[in-house]
């Protein structure tokens, strides 16, 4: 997934219209090497517990069962530091949920809307034109 953003030609045809120094530009020059980095620093730490595969349950791998765990209580400290409010874990997934259903229901919008009357064109090649 990470090597075919770069393929994308939706995108490099829209791109090419623009200026090097274009905020989309850099913008998805940014999102490119972002998903570049996240996807090899993940391959680095699977690869560092490669003995997971076979062996899920040894202590080892204990971190590997709990992701859900590890970022509620990364979100709960964030949420504490914006808000100053002490956020419980019913809360933390109903706001979840909720956040989950707002984009749901883009989704379901876009898919129902406007992807049947302008296809997958993203419409950036006509942006300024007019």
């Amino acid at each position: 997934m990470s090597i075919s953003v770069w393929f994308w030609n939706d995108i490099n045809d829209e791109l090419k219209e623009y200026g090097i120094s274009n905020a989309l530009t850099t913008t998805t020059k940014i999102w490119r090497w972002s998903l570049i980095f996240v996807a090899l620093s993940f391959l680095i730490q699977s690869l560092n517990n490669i003995s997971c595969i076979s062996f899920i349950n040894s202590a080892e791998c204990e971190i590997w069962l709990k992701p859900s765990t590890n970022l509620y209580l990364i979100l709960r400290n964030l949420f504490n530091f914006l808000f100053g409010a002490n956020f419980s874990q019913p809360v933390a997934k109903f706001l979840g949920l909720f956040a989950l259903l707002i984009y749901v229901l883009g989704l379901l919008q876009w898919a129902t809307i406007k992807l049947p009357k302008s296809g997958r064109n993203s419409g950036f090649s006509k942006y300024g034109k007019d």
